[in-house]
């Protein structure tokens, strides 16, 4: 996350019933979420191998792990396409990210069929925190959360200004859409000369009910892959 745990915690008094995290890769935001008691925790992942390896590492108590690809359709057989450093990994070709990240390769694929978010999420308490980190296919999980987009009033997702995943959602069709469903994008971080970054979107009517009133970019060099 290029927004801290604690920056959503301490500057945006964040205070969420939990989290659903979209796209898990190894939980690397375990602890944080622990430790400022962001739980219970619902962790999606599309990859076999790092499931396995959630499900050793994280205490079942206050996480539950799904393997899943989420798409906004269920049952579609689609491609992974499986990344050097794994967290690279997407449903999508390669676009800038090739030449951003030459160093970062697509090893092998995976043939997988896409679960919707709403069906997923079915049998859970929905809390009202989503992360999304899904590398280009954030727009299609949201749609496949249909109406239970209802219940929650945060968004993270990573947002793209440039097709850094070839046909990935451009932050502006994400704004569009998120809109229209009640959200506003209150702060976004961005990846200097990449095309990508993280963003906060907060439901309307929570919003205006804050302290904060002002909507913040920032740019800044990242090592991440």
């Amino acid at each position: 996350m290029l927004i801290s745990v604690d920056e959503l915690h301490n500057l945006w008094n964040i205070r969420p019933t939990g989290v659903v995290h979209v796209g898990a890769h190894l939980a690397e935001e375990s602890k944080e979420y622990e430790r400022f008691n962001w739980v219970p925790i619902i962790w999606i992942e599309a990859q076999p191998a790092l499931v396995e390896e959630l499900n050793k590492k994280l205490d079942p108590t206050f996480n539950s792990v799904i393997e899943a690809a989420v798409w906004n359709k269920s049952d579609i057989e689609l491609e992974l396409n499986v990344a050097s450093n794994s967290q690279s990994t997407s449903l999508l070709d390669f676009g800038s990210h090739e030449t951003s990240y030459p160093d970062v390769t697509f090893t092998n694929s995976l043939k997988v069929k896409t679960k919707r978010l709403d069906e997923l999420l079915d049998d859970y308490i929905c809390p009202n925190f989503i992360n999304l980190d899904l590398q280009g296919v954030e727009l299609q999980a949201l749609e496949g959360l249909g109406n239970l987009i209802e219940k929650f009033d945060y968004i993270f997702v990573e947002v793209n200004k440039a097709e850094v995943y070839k046909e990935c959602t451009l932050v502006g069709t994400l704004d569009s859409f998120l809109d229209q469903s009640g959200f506003s994008r209150v702060t976004t971080r961005w990846v200097l000369g990449r095309g990508w970054g993280d963003a906060l979107y907060i439901r309307k009517s929570v919003y205006s009910r804050g302290k904060l009133r002002h909507k913040l970019e920032i740019s800044f060099k990242s090592s991440r892959f």
